[in-house]
């Protein structure tokens, strides 16, 4: 009896995993679509600045998605430098994966920064963000690395427009 029970709860799991197709029923599949392969920030005294990523995103459904966003938090030496998204419409197919590089202008206030040649700790979060049909799903993303930046902030900028 026990053996003919579990048999009946393998069928009934096969044809509910069936039945979700385009989202994974495994949230933590999520937790491992986005890779970040590269990072570079950069602040200039004319009040530019720039926030550049490459990401490798993998879709963890078998059915087509859309990259619908990316959104970040980007924090050097312990403070918040600048927060952002953009919105895109990149298609990933179901279980395919993309090379994605993102430019995120930043707008820096005038005459806030600072010299400050030399390494800094940057500390990146975000998510990426798959719609699939009706729904979507962000995949997070984290990165912590040192980077040479030469031009510091003096305030909270801000996406540029």
């Amino acid at each position: 009896m026990h053996a003919r029970r579990a048999v009946l709860t393998l069928a009934g799991g096969l044809m509910l995993s069936g039945c979700l197709g385009a989202v994974p029923f495994q949230p933590r599949a999520y937790d491992e679509a986005v890779r970040v392969e590269a990072v570079d920030v950069a602040f200039a005294r004319d009040g530019a600045g720039a926030l550049t990523l490459k990401l490798q995103v993998k879709n963890p459904s078998s059915d087509a998605a859309s990259l619908t966003r990316v959104d970040f938090d980007l924090r050097v030496d312990g403070r918040r430098v600048a927060t952002g998204e953009q919105v895109m419409g990149v298609p990933l197919d179901g279980g395919g994966a993309v090379p994605l590089e993102v430019r995120f202008p930043l707008a820096v206030p005038r005459g806030g920064g600072r010299l400050e040649a030399g390494s800094h700790a940057v500390r990146l979060e975000g998510g990426v963000v798959l719609r699939f049909g009706g729904s979507e799903r962000r995949a997070p993303f984290r990165d912590a690395r040192s980077l040479d930046i030469a031009w510091m902030p003096g305030g909270e900028p801000r996406p540029a427009p």
